[in-house]
């Protein structure tokens, strides 16, 4: 048990004999006595520098107390789209053994009843939420599952006590869904269920998680809460207030917001001081290219884009609040971030959304962001979001799965500290266990057969024991869908595979994480031992790969 955690469990213990000496209980202690709350909270994606801690604009007063009276991870990794992140949070290890190699099984018959590739979690893991609750956590999810639509493969029956889901990925304001004018569905508990007109994400998922922590507030558990936001993900979707708090933040265009936070990364001591920002031929339509009306389009989605996560911030902020009212909060570990990097899609485009525009959508100027708008902010916006890394979400660069993420707890963190060890999403699986005082299984859980988890507990660097959990050998791998959106690290050294590109790129990343040197043809070498390297993995991960 590691030191902090170590010293806390010793007092408790103290105080628990000390009880029991002077006649106060002769009974055993019960499960949750001593354990931290953990609440989990996760934006969708959210970019790096879309918070004011990693150098955004966006007034994120809440987030960024948090981050900076708890530990900022500035090397933190997800995957390169949501649910093969979500399973790899739930199951502790690689997206292909969990069952999400793709978010849809991949076409071909290659995939066809592979447990890798079910787009469900599947059931030779062991869930987080049912060793939470063996540990004797109370279970809470509230935002987006996204690992099974069924009941049997829902939230429910992977270990989560209490849960309100939505089904389709991503919904904001009202009853539509984010695949076209007709009702989302969400699933309350195990029963479907439809939301009305007053419906707003952020704001719902966030009252009915204080609404599950207060309804077992009197049973003397702990909780784990996994508080799955679905905000800023497309269709971008506010209240009108929300985005009017942004009139006119937007009108320079992204190039001069691009530069701005660039700078801003500078000062907070996220890029080094003599990194200069990338040509801004990046930006593959430059501002000054735009009509006045195309100007104040662009802007205006990106008004609704930073009113959704502006909202994100307030409404965590309610929580938090929630939790210092019950006098909760001090005993709560509460750890952050995005499920991938920022989205740079405009699927809003195509026909099968232009069809309702005119119809069932509005698009006029002054109606972006409500209810019955399905627009997106856009790739232009969206490499802002990604500053200073390269490229998006759907990518395996890092701008696809480099994520903003710290972890606050008073208990076991100093404030105002910051670890560029590396970590990824797999690691908090163990992570938790340990300051739930348990540990994973190993290969046999509740009579089955289960892969053992190869993640590594954060918690040395957590308590500034160490500065790595990972060293120079290990490697991690990333791949989706069956096609080039895949990637190989070891120590600073990684191997990116692109669908845009041709061969490889080798990236040195002790040199910088922007991969703008790509080093395959300088060192061959190199090259040939990283490309075997994910070959192993793909032996290793039961990983169908196409070429």
């Amino acid at each position: 048990m590691p030191g902090k955690l170590r010293n806390i469990f010793f007092i408790v213990t103290f105080c628990v004999l000390l009880q029991a000496c002077n006649g106060e209980t002769g009974q055993e202690q019960e499960p949750g006595q001593g354990q931290p709350n953990i609440l989990l909270i996760m934006a969708d994606d959210l970019g790096y520098s879309d918070l004011g801690i990693y150098g955004s604009e966006i007034p994120t007063p809440n987030l960024d107390a948090l981050a900076q009276n708890g530990m900022l991870l500035t090397e933190f990794y997800a995957n390169a789209t949501c649910s093969p992140t979500r399973s790899m949070l739930m199951s502790g290890m690689d997206n292909h053994l969990a069952g999400l190699g793709g978010m849809r099984q991949p076409p071909g018959e290659a995939y066809e009843n592979q447990p890798g590739y079910f787009a469900y979690l599947n059931f030779r893991v062991a869930s987080l939420a049912d060793l939470m609750t063996d540990a004797g956590y109370n279970t809470y999810m509230t935002g987006k599952w996204h690992l099974g639509r069924d009941v049997y493969n829902g939230p429910r029956a992977r270990g989560f006590k209490r849960s309100f889901i939505s089904l389709d990925g991503a919904a904001h304001l009202g009853p539509w869904s984010w695949t076209g004018p007709v009702n989302a569905d969400y699933r309350d508990g195990d029963e479907l269920v439809n939301v009305g007109e007053d419906f707003y994400s952020t704001r719902f998922y966030s009252n009915r998680m204080i609404e599950y922590i207060e309804s077992d507030r009197d049973d003397g558990k702990p909780f784990f809460a996994w508080l799955a936001y679905t905000a800023p993900h497309f269709p971008i979707q506010a209240p009108k207030e929300s985005i009017a708090r942004f009139d006119g933040w937007y009108d320079d265009g992204y190039e001069a917001l691009y530069l701005s936070r660039f700078e801003r990364q500078k000062e907070l001591g996220l890029v080094d001081e003599n990194m200069e920002p990338d040509d801004l031929e990046i930006f593959a339509t430059r501002w000054d290219e735009l009509s006045e009306e195309e100007k104040q389009f662009s802007a205006q989605r990106m008004q609704v884009y930073a009113g959704m996560v502006s909202d994100l911030d307030i409404y965590v902020g309610e929580v938090i609040d929630y939790l210092k009212e019950i006098d909760e909060f001090d005993n709560t570990f509460i750890m952050f971030m995005s499920d991938n990097g920022a989205e740079p899609g405009r699927r809003d485009l195509s026909e099968t959304y232009q069809q309702h525009v005119g119809t069932a959508y509005d698009h006029s100027l002054e109606n972006i962001g409500a209810g019955n708008s399905w627009i997106m902010v856009g790739p232009e916006w969206a490499t802002v979001s990604s500053s200073p890394s390269r490229d998006h979400k759907f990518t395996s660069f890092e701008g696809g799965y480099h994520v903003p993420a710290f972890a606050h707890y008073r208990g076991l963190i100093d404030g105002g500290t910051r670890s560029d060890g590396l970590g990824t999403v797999m690691d908090l699986m163990p992570t938790f266990l340990a300051l739930a005082g348990t540990q994973h299984p190993g290969t046999l859980y509740r009579d089955q057969e289960i892969l053992p988890i190869t993640s590594k507990s954060l918690l040395p660097i957590l308590e500034g024991e160490a500065s790595e959990v990972h060293d120079e050998s290990e490697v991690i791998g990333w791949e989706i869908h069956g096609y080039d959106v895949r990637a190989i690290r070891q120590g600073d050294w990684k191997v990116v595979w692109d669908q845009d590109y041709e061969g490889p790129m080798l990236f040195d990343l002790s040199e910088n994480n922007l991969e703008r040197s790509d080093l395959a043809n300088e060192l061959p070498q190199k090259l040939e031992e990283m490309v075997k390297l994910w070959d192993q993995y793909v032996e290793d991960n039961d990983v169908i790969y196409q070429q």
